[in-house]
């Protein structure tokens, strides 16, 4: 038996309300398979990309200090 033919087996025996919802499941994922992949952009042309290179602060220490804050406070 083909995938197709246990495809269509399987979708007489739902209730017909239920093969609507099979079939909107099937239309959804055409249109997200046709659908175009996002290009790729590099995080160095993000703006705040290098926020952190003209301070006198280590970025890493700075950051442990504010989550030591948090977990302070429970």
């Amino acid at each position: 038996m083909t995938l197709l033919e246990q495809i269509q087996k399987e979708l007489l025996r739902l209730p017909p309300e239920k093969q609507s919802e099979a079939l909107d499941f099937i239309r959804f994922l055409q249109k997200r398979s046709i659908a175009k992949p996002r290009k790729k952009t590099s995080i160095r042309n993000h703006p705040a990309y290098g926020s952190w290179s003209g301070r006198k602060i280590n970025a890493l220490k700075y950051q442990h200090d504010l989550r030591s804050e948090w977990d302070s406070r429970s």
